[in-house]
């Protein structure tokens, strides 16, 4: 009786958290893409700002508490925050330097707190003017809908520019798929470099729960510092951050390299937007697992990589752009699956025109609604594609076999399914609209217009392969082309050229309808309720329970499955298995979930 005292009294817990984690499942709409079109919902309202360039923000008061170029501290070119340092929403501060946040260090920016960052790349030492958390420090984004806060350059109105501040870096103690040098021991991009701190903004671990903070109703404005070239800092970069982090309410506006980038990790995310970036909007590697809903995405043809041309390093841009790792090595793991759903995509190409109408720089410097490759098993649904040269590029065989379409396999080398706990890929119950207006290839057989593949072998019937899985029927199909690429047939006003873009769908518009969580496998094992929990006392298919290394079966092969720990965090997912291996997993109880029912497990090593 006491064990059953135990275990109901845990089952509370559980439960409490289930309702206390704000990112730890979606919510279901009827609506695809970010908004449902009544304004009382509109999210974007209050916090936005669409013309940053022209914001007449106050002057700086406080050059000090941000300085990290001032001449007395132990390494000018940094200052560390080592215990809680709080700042003023009174004040306006001048961010010089990196501004680190120690292991152990806490930084809280109260809500309406300004701050203007200042870069110069020609000082000695340099000045990169950034904020980096490191592993086991924390930041607080206090935030709110009426007062964000906001992170912007410190340059006049009208001259302020892409790229003038570093940006926000966050390292965490999460999982992911670098093992160079270790896992535990990965460093930022650019970092690499910065000679008088060679340790910083290193990141990685075996914590997927890690906490490193929150963000609240936070806009960073003009960040992209480019360290050197092809090494520009994103807008928001995310290395390792674990789940228990909170990410709601983020815009990050003219960014110049991508405006979020995760690396590894499972940090989940609500109402995020990426607004007329240079690079990808939202680029995730390295096993990043996390759940995403809500997000926007506006392109402007006139803010593009600079490097798209370069041949020692093109980049193109796209809304998505996804890795596992650099090899795309079948065998690196954990995989790259993450999941957004009821995102507002809109691309370089405005409504009413048509690609072919842009001009030379612009048809190539952007490309794809979504860039898949490199064994990558990114997961997008419930979501709106609009204005892009081809909305997806499955780039290279080993994506390809992630689908859940077995057409594809004849074309694909080596023709054989990959193992089913990684096949992920999905794009279902989306709303695409341009396609007929889009980019055909008159040369080749690698683009259609919808779809796109890498040139190579057997090109043409991979093409025509991904082109049926992307237009498949039933309750899951994606909504290709219902109406007319013009204006007041799907959105208010997305145009780049205004300053007071409306992403809600107009009445009538296709994305009014559509959205489907209830029989889609991919949201289905992500949506906890807390009464499920409670079956947990019932089930008893899973073995062997305690567990100490290898493989949970599940007793039956399932459609889908999630690995929750105890605060209703998702750990690890998959679809058509009949086990998981949990070799990852830390000592503790864990909660897995399929066929409608959460069963109990726990590690023991």
């Amino acid at each position: 009786m006491k064990k059953n005292v135990h275990f109901i009294l845990l089952l509370i817990i559980v439960s409490l958290s289930l309702n206390a984690q704000p990112n730890s499942k979606f919510y279901e709409t009827e609506f695809v893409g970010a908004l449902s079109g009544l304004p009382a919902e509109d999210w974007t309202q209050g916090w936005t700002n669409w013309d940053p360039k022209n914001t007449a923000y106050p002057a700086v008061t406080d050059a000090n508490t941000l300085d990290g170029m001032a001449a007395g501290l132990p390494v000018v070119g940094e200052k560390r925050i080592t215990n809680t340092l709080t700042l003023d929403a009174n004040q306006v501060y001048l961010l010089k330097g990196i501004i680190v946040v120690d292991n152990g260090g806490k930084l809280v920016i109260p809500a309406g707190t300004i701050i203007r960052a200042q870069a110069d790349l020609s000082t000695n030492p340099k000045n990169y003017a950034c904020i980096v958390v490191e592993r086991g420090g924390k930041i607080e984004v206090d935030g709110s809908l009426n007062k964000p806060v906001v992170i912007t350059s410190n340059k006049e109105t009208g001259s302020r520019e892409r790229g003038d501040w570093g940006g926000l870096l966050i390292a965490g103690r999460g999982t992911h798929n670098l093992a160079n040098p270790s896992y535990d021991n990965v460093q930022m991009e650019g970092f690499n470099n910065v000679s008088f701190s060679p340790s910083l903004a290193k990141f990685g671990g075996n914590d997927p729960n890690d906490n490193s903070g929150f963000l609240k109703y936070l806009r960073i404005e003009f960040p992209g510092l480019a360290f050197e070239t092809n090494k520009e800092l994103n807008g928001l970069t995310f290395g390792a951050v674990g789940s228990a982090t909170e990410v709601d309410n983020v815009q990050v506006s003219f960014s110049n390299d991508d405006s979020f980038e995760w690396f590894g990790g499972s940090v989940n995310s609500r109402h995020i937007i990426a607004f007329k970036g240079t690079d990808d909007d939202f680029d995730t590697d390295n096993g990043y697992s996390g759940l995403n809903q809500y997000g926007i995405a506006l392109r402007d043809s006139d803010y593009y990589d600079l490097t798209y041309s370069l041949s020692s390093g093109s980049s193109t841009s796209e809304a998505f752009e996804s890795d596992n790792e650099a090899t795309g090595t079948a065998a690196v793991s954990p995989y790259t699956n993450a999941v957004f759903s009821n995102f507002t995509l809109v691309g370089p190409v405005p409504v009413g025109t048509k690609y072919s109408e842009l001009n030379s720089t612009a048809k190539s410097a952007f490309r794809r609604g979504a860039r898949i490759r490199r064994n990558s098993s990114l997961r997008v649904v419930n979501s709106i594609f609009m204005g892009y040269r081809n909305f997806v590029m499955v780039d290279g065989d080993s994506s390809l076999r992630n689908t859940n379409y077995d057409g594809i396999l004849p074309f694909v080398t080596p023709n054989t399914a990959v193992d089913q706990k990684t096949k992920q890929l999905f794009f279902t119950n989306n709303l695409i609209v341009n396609t007929n207006a889009a980019f055909t290839s008159a040369t080749d057989t690698t683009a259609n217009g919808l779809v796109e593949v890498a040139r190579g072998s057997k090109s043409g019937d991979k093409l025509n392969a991904l082109d049926s899985w992307i237009r498949q029927s039933g309750p899951l199909a994606n909504n290709i082309n219902p109406v007319e690429f013009t204006t007041g047939t799907v959105l208010v006003n997305p145009l780049a050229a205004t300053t007071t873009p409306n992403f809600n769908p107009v009445n009538n518009s296709p994305a009014l309808s559509g959205a489907n969580f209830v029989d889609n496998p991919i949201l289905s094992s992500f949506i906890s309720a807390t009464e499920e929990i409670e079956k947990a006392t019932k089930a008893t298919t899973i073995f062997p329970n305690p567990i100490r290394q290898g493989e949970l079966n599940f007793g039956q092969n399932v459609a889908s499955f999630g690995v929750f720990d105890s605060n209703a965090n998702l750990i690890l997912s998959g679809f058509n298995a009949s086990s998981v291996n949990i070799d990852r997993l830390n000592n503790g109880m864990y909660f897995v979930k399929f066929n409608g029912q959460v069963q109990k497990f726990i590690v023991i090593k």
